[in-house]
């Protein structure tokens, strides 16, 4: 892997934007304990891969939608157990890439089994900090956000976009801010609109907006190319 090249260039008004620095919003802080404490890979395997969520929030349809085709790379931060990962493994085929970025070593160890045991030789499973992504710059086709933006500090959406190749997408999938039969509290979600506006403050152009089932919505916004 080539050596990591970090960009200094952060938008100035997106960390006042940005719900980790509003006030009384601490549990963005406490991410990074939330993962490795409660994210154990047997609550991973029951929640993260629960029948319901294979009913109502569908990883292939989203490849998909956002034009994920055979040789493309991609990095889906905030991995957790792979559920978006394997489907996109499948997508991208032999020729393409998938990283999967965690900042639990129980869930990296996972996917890394998992990746063993199913011959997928295009996923590579690796441990990220939440201010650092351990990925060189502008190196994706598609950088995912699935579940994970309304809980993760600035300094993670800004890692994700530096690693997202100009005329890249970067994707964006969360819970509606209303009550659904599981998922975070609602006053800790982000509407679309607000989602919305939170990335485009990193220099992102919005490309489309849609449910994904139910609960969720997906956003797909479009790094600019450089002049």
């Amino acid at each position: 892997m080539p050596p990591q090249k970090r960009s200094r260039d952060r938008p100035a008004e997106v960390d006042a934007r940005h719900p980790a620095h509003r006030p009384k919003s601490h549990h963005h802080a406490d991410h990074r304990k939330m993962h490795e404490e409660v994210w154990t890979r047997e609550r991973a395997s029951a929640v993260l891969e629960s029948p319901d969520r294979l009913q109502s929030e569908d990883a292939r349809n989203l490849w998909s939608r956002v034009g994920l085709r055979p040789g493309m790379t991609v990095v889906d931060v905030g991995a957790g157990s792979g559920f978006y990962t394997f489907p996109a493994s499948e997508c991208v085929g032999p020729t393409g890439r998938v990283y999967a970025v965690d900042v639990s070593h129980e869930l990296i160890d996972l996917i890394r089994e998992r990746a063993t045991e199913r011959h997928r030789s295009n996923i590579e499973a690796l441990i990220s900090r939440p201010d650092q992504v351990p990925l060189p710059d502008d190196l994706a086709d598609r950088v995912l956000l699935a579940n994970v933006l309304h809980g993760v500090p600035p300094a993670t959406v800004a890692e994700a976009v530096r690693i997202l190749r100009p005329g890249g997408r970067l994707v964006d999938v969360d819970w509606k801010k209303e009550s659904t039969p599981g998922g975070p509290p609602v006053e800790h979600r982000l509407a679309a609109t607000e989602a919305r506006r939170i990335l485009e403050g990193y220099g992102l152009e919005t490309n489309a907006e849609w449910d994904l089932g139910p609960y969720h919505y997906a956003l797909m916004l479009e790094k600019k190319r450089r002049a």
